[in-house]
């Protein structure tokens, strides 16, 4: 097999890609230059160089507007995927190298979390996973090889995204866990075991699945694992109504009388949480609404369209929720600044002083209309249960 073909197939124009849907007078894209580097990388330690250097030179320490932030989330998301590809490639040819040889079967490499929804901020952690076919010819020390292979192909790609500067999801969601690697049919049985067993953590990861992209590899492999996801949970009432209570896991932090509600203590004292606070607040019942409604994009942008589109909500609500929402995309990219220490952890927090008094009551009401949505999704079960 052709590991690079492998590893880029269907993504001939990465550039493309644009669930956002910027305006086409925002000219915001990767330069060809600027993507020869990046495919041009030999070493994880030379891409996350590279991913560094062009992450930074995005000008956002001198925007504090919400609105003029908000185009640059496109960008940052190009040069995520460009450099996550180029990584899966340098771990393909790690492994021949090392005389493991190459791919034994078709693969799909996959995002979950903000990397699926293409809404990953300027530090972002790992959520991915594997999916491959095995032809039907193979016996059974031919099927245990395969495995074996992608065990090791996960493990090296983890470990080199590691060094790209992308450490792994603390949840272990990753391709080296065996819970987010394996065949089409390991993949179709895994998410009936969780279907069948909708507990906290289960439904926990069918909502991760619910976001699942193929960023690179062959994409018409996972085809058939979305087909029978879409299946399991279309107008299944009982599998929707268990994920409700993931749905509305983060509580808002707005107090009464519309006052936003800042940490109070501790190294994050005077600054919120924009990632738990308000941000997915509103992915996750924008997602739950779509997936009540038959609707199985990954994009948080996508699944507003469609539900505007379907009539699920009104125009006026949905245009509401959407302006909102590309300013706080724009805003968490300005979070690591406030801090400068390089920590994941304070990718999540902004500090209300340093905002401007417009983005300020952009996200207040932000905050207003993640918890309309709350209260909306909260009472889906009594409809289901009717």
């Amino acid at each position: 097999m052709n590991t690079e073909d492998t590893a880029i197939r269907n993504f001939s124009n990465p550039n493309e890609y644009n669930p956002l849907q910027l305006p086409k007078r925002v000219p915001l894209t990767l330069s060809p230059e600027q993507r020869d580097r990046i495919y041009s990388a030999e070493s994880f330690r030379e891409l996350c160089a590279i991913r560094q250097e062009l992450l930074d030179a995005a000008p956002l320490r001198t925007l504090n507007r919400a609105g003029e932030l908000a185009p640059y989330a496109i960008v940052v998301n190009l040069i995520h995927d460009n450099v996550i590809r180029q990584s899966v490639l340098l771990a393909v040819n790690e492994l021949a190298k090392r005389g493991v040889g190459t791919p034994p079967a078709p693969f799909a490499f996959l995002q979950f979390g903000s990397g699926g929804r293409y809404e990953q901020a300027l530090i972002s952690d790992q959520d991915n996973g594997l999916v491959y076919k095995l032809p039907d010819h193979l016996d059974e020390s031919e099927t245990e090889k395969a495995h074996s292979y992608f065990h090791l192909l996960g493990a090296m790609i983890v470990q080199g995204l590691e060094e790209t500067g992308y450490p792994p999801c603390q949840g272990n969601v990753t391709c080296l866990s065996q819970k987010w690697r394996g065949s089409v049919e390991q993949w179709i049985e895994r998410l009936d075991g969780w279907a069948s067993h909708p507990t906290w953590e289960n439904a926990r990861y069918l909502l991760l699945a619910s976001d699942a992209r193929v960023l690179c590899g062959e994409s018409a492999i996972f085809q058939p694992v979305l087909d029978h996801f879409r299946g399991m949970l279309a107008n299944n009432a009982f599998l929707l109504t268990r994920l409700v209570s993931n749905t509305l896991h983060y509580r808002v932090p707005l107090g009464l009388f519309g006052r936003i509600l800042p940490e109070v203590t501790g190294r994050y004292r005077g600054a919120i949480n924009l990632k738990y606070g308000v941000y997915l607040p509103i992915v996750n019942c924008i997602r739950h609404f779509a997936l009540c409604n038959n609707i199985y994009c990954s994009s948080t942008l996508e699944r507003l369209s469609l539900l505007r589109e379907k009539g699920v909500w009104e125009k006026g609500f949905c245009d509401d929720i959407e302006s909102h929402f590309r300013q706080l995309l724009g805003l968490r990219l300005i979070a690591p600044l406030h801090w400068e220490d390089g920590q994941y952890t304070s990718n999540s927090y902004i500090k209300l002083r340093e905002l401007s008094p417009d983005t300020t009551v952009m996200v207040r009401t932000a905050m207003k209309l993640a918890i309309r949505l709350q209260r909306m999704t909260a009472k889906l079960p009594s409809v289901y249960e009717g």
